[in-house]
């Protein structure tokens, strides 16, 4: 597997959009690209973090749409650092009027192309730092006991998986829209399936919440509103649910 053909799950977790006004804050207390000494701390934070939020929220989403829309939900490298590029420019557009906005005097001295390649080198930072939490989910999935009895006779689960994850150990579903999200050690896919459907056939797992599905063999921890998979995604456990899921769980020896 060649860089470029790196494949990754982006996904659209409300704690990511919700942090990143964080990241905002925290280069507006950096200052980069020269805003140390064009603009008072009070400006320089503010622009972040409007920046941030926007062109970090429209990233998150349109990355997982196109992601969705294209490549089932796990898509190559190229494809994620052409979006990058395709957002450049509007990025560069919300950088200019958030400047325009807060400091006129500092927007009115600007060169469009220092807006571009600053705008695109912050989307490659993010990027990288996206591609290493996906590639540390896909290394802690090895954990993932395959000794168990595979899920091949849920033939209509697998053959809708692209070719590189069907044989893969099945850890989680997840019901998203009329969508199915399939967790797998190498990476994760979307398939038009019911949650009810997948999961009739699968052993050896628990639905601990009406949405979610997990495997005995992926479970890392868990309490009493969160279950962790080896691979570090956390899905939520139904209230109404826990007492079974502790007597499942029990009786599995987790």
């Amino acid at each position: 597997m060649t860089l470029f053909t790196f494949r990754s799950a982006p996904v659209l977790p409300w704690r990511a959009l919700v942090g990143l006004p964080l990241i905002g804050l925290v280069l507006g207390l950096i200052g980069p690209f020269g805003s140390y000494s064009g603009m008072n701390p009070a400006e320089r934070i503010g622009h972040f973090m409007l920046c941030a939020t926007l062109i970090g929220a429209a990233s998150l989403i349109i990355s997982y749409a196109v992601a969705r829309r294209f490549f089932q939900g796990y898509w190559p490298l190229w494809a994620a650092l052409l979006v990058d590029i395709v957002l450049t420019l509007p990025g560069a557009a919300v950088v200019y009027l958030s400047l325009h906005l807060i400091v006129p005097n500092v927007a009115a001295h600007l060169v469009p192309a220092q807006l571009l390649w600053q705008n695109l080198l912050l989307a490659l930072v993010f990027r990288a730092v996206s591609l290493l939490v996906s590639w540390v989910r896909i290394r802690d999935g090895g954990q993932v006991e395959t000794s168990a009895p595979p899920v091949e006779a849920v033939s209509g689960l697998r053959a809708k998986l692209p070719r590189t994850l069907r044989a893969e150990p099945i850890l989680a579903l997840s019901s998203e829209d009329h969508y199915l999200r399939v967790h797998t050690p190498k990476g994760e896919a979307l398939i038009h399936m019911t949650l009810a459907e997948a999961v009739a056939g699968l052993p050896h797992g628990f639905r601990i919440h009406r949405s979610h599905w997990v495997a005995g063999s992926a479970i890392r921890s868990a309490d009493a509103s969160r279950v962790e998979l080896v691979t570090g995604l956390s899905l939520p456990l139904s209230r109404h649910r826990r007492k079974a899921f502790d007597q499942w769980l029990g009786a599995t020896g987790g």
